[in-house]
């Protein structure tokens, strides 16, 4: 029964993990309404540059690393936010009043077209914030710059893409459903990514 419970223990290492992701979902949260949610860009940066070196096994869950991560690329990781929030908000009110549009338009095929080319950026918009951060919180170069390598490695990447988007939407969908889940459903999300995509973020 002592092995079952020792630090070797497959049961204490799930435990760790577990008591990580409450420890670092609660900083994440902590610091993002600290700045009004401005500073969301910030703490996913920061949550991403802890979990990045988790998966390397160069790091640890603690608040000084989170907090380094947080400073680190501060005002490039704010703009980057303000303008993913800010491109996603004009087209989720685009495509819900798509049918205001089509009284406009007066022209079906015009307002689908519109429809799927809103669509087709809000895609593109998800699959650049998966990489965009993590790229943030590895490397100190210019917004322009990263936004174009989140996009190729996005679109370069495809099926590691399609399962971080599947991961994305399955916990935001939870979020909704079972909100006991934002207790550890970002940094389990972020945690989970940072796996699959930690060899595909390089800058060539």
């Amino acid at each position: 029964m002592g092995k079952l419970f020792s630090i070797d223990s497959i049961f204490y290492r799930i435990g760790t993990i577990i008591i990580d992701l409450f420890y670092m979902n609660l900083l994440w949260i902590l610091f993002a309404i600290l700045g009004l949610g401005i500073t969301g860009g910030a703490s996913t940066t920061a949550l991403y540059y802890v979990m990045l070196r988790r998966a390397e096994d160069k790091g640890n869950c603690n608040f000084k690393e989170f907090f380094y991560g947080f400073k680190k690329n501060f005002k490039k990781s704010t703009i980057v936010w303000i303008v993913l929030v800010s491109v996603f908000s004009i087209i989720y009110v685009n495509i819900n009043n798509i049918t205001f549009f089509q009284s406009i338009i007066g022209n079906t095929y015009m307002t689908m077209f519109l429809f799927a080319v809103q669509l087709l950026v809000l895609i593109e918009i998800l699959i650049i914030s998966i990489y965009i951060f993590s790229l943030l919180a590895m490397y100190d170069k210019p917004v322009n710059l990263l936004f174009k390598v989140a996009f190729v490695l996005g679109n370069k990447y495809f099926f590691t893409t399609l399962t971080c988007l599947a991961l994305m939407i399955i916990v935001l969908i939870g979020l909704f459903h079972v909100p006991i889940i934002l207790c550890a459903g970002i940094s389990g999300l972020i945690m989970l990514t940072s796996l699959i995509i930690k060899d595909k973020i390089i800058l060539e």
